[in-house]
């Protein structure tokens, strides 16, 4: 059963991850052999994608994208697997990415809780993942994720994920060990806009914080990759001594960064730290990077949650984006 605060779900991250990963095993049996593989979703049911194909990147044997605009890309045809991913099921624009992939003859296969989408999967004949209902979308991040990293291995894309799952999780439970630690830090970064910075899987980990700190605590957070924003946004920070509103930007490092990418990491941080802002570089613990990625994800998630509390506001609540989303149905 799913907890009732986003703090409890952050801390279920691991044993996410154990439960839903068999879930996925031998639903493309039969299917294939693909050329390539397209992941969709939205908001929270779109960071197990981001997170797949960056966990994967060094390993992945077929292109995998993920479309951000309301169409697939041209490409997208019979020889294409196409994984649509929407929590509850009901995402407008999931719906039409599932339609659009059956019109272009593409194998498709849907996760999560159930719902039209499912209900559409079944009808068609796709496989559909159904995962534990009863949480946040944003607070589902390892049912959601397992089945994607399984399923790329499924299509070929990818290696058997058991191992990566495993010592995920158990850095996902060495993460929620931190909790003191997050609220100390969720302190520090009060009244702050909130600007995280990774390289590689990082970058990755980087914008599903960002979002849980816009989610969960509802203040101005953004994310940038290294080396990228080398060249460009680090100009951004010399307005900090015109800024009314104090800055902190948030490094993910890890141990196993490449040495280029160490050097500079450390120089952007010391142009921040010249220009007045303020300076957290976070780290988690595990036997590998990918592992130390999902400590990353339950560290900065958790510090989402006590940054609520002390913002006073309240993480459970999405009234504005709900109000959005009617929005649209009502145009349709």
């Amino acid at each position: 059963m799913a907890p009732e605060t986003m703090h409890g779900q952050a801390l279920a991250l691991g044993d996410q991850l154990r439960s839903a990963a068999p879930l996925a095993r031998g639903v493309l049996d039969g299917a294939g052999p693909f050329r390539n593989v397209c992941l969709c979703g939205l908001g929270g049911s779109a960071a197990g994608a981001r997170l797949a194909t960056a966990l994967l990147a060094d390993d992945l044997e077929l292109p995998v994208d993920i479309p951000v605009g309301p169409r697939l890309p041209g490409w997208v045809g019979p020889d294409t697997l196409v994984v649509v991913t929407s929590y509850s099921g009901e995402t407008l624009e999931a719906l039409d990415w599932f339609e659009e992939a059956g019109a272009r003859g593409a194998t498709r296969a849907v996760v999560g809780s159930g719902g039209t989408l499912a209900a559409r999967a079944d009808d068609a004949g796709a496989p559909a993942i159904v995962v534990e209902g009863g949480w946040q979308p944003r607070g589902a991040l390892g049912l959601l994720l397992a089945p994607l990293l399984v399923l790329l291995r499924e299509a070929g894309a990818a290696p058997d994920p058991e191992e990566l799952i495993a010592f995920g999780a158990d850095a996902a439970d060495a993460a929620a060990l931190r909790d003191d630690e997050a609220r100390e830090m969720a302190g520090r970064l009060a009244g702050n806009v909130a600007v995280l910075y990774g390289s590689g899987m990082r970058a990755a980990v980087a914008v599903r914080l960002k979002n849980q700190l816009n989610e969960n605590a509802k203040v101005a957070a953004f994310a940038g990759a290294i080396p990228e924003i080398a060249h460009n946004e680090i100009l951004g920070w010399l307005q900090t001594p015109r800024a009314t509103q104090r800055h902190t930007a948030i490094f993910l490092r890890d141990h196993a960064e490449p040495k280029g990418v160490a050097t500079l990491a450390d120089a952007l941080a010391r142009c921040v730290v010249e220009d007045g802002a303020g300076l957290e570089p976070w780290t988690a613990e595990g036997p590998d990077e990918r592992s130390r990625a999902f400590g990353l994800l339950v560290f900065g998630d958790l510090v989402s949650c006590h940054l609520a509390d002390v913002e006073g506001v309240d993480a459970m609540d999405i009234a504005r984006l709900k109000s959005l989303k009617a929005a649209l149905a009502a145009d349709r």
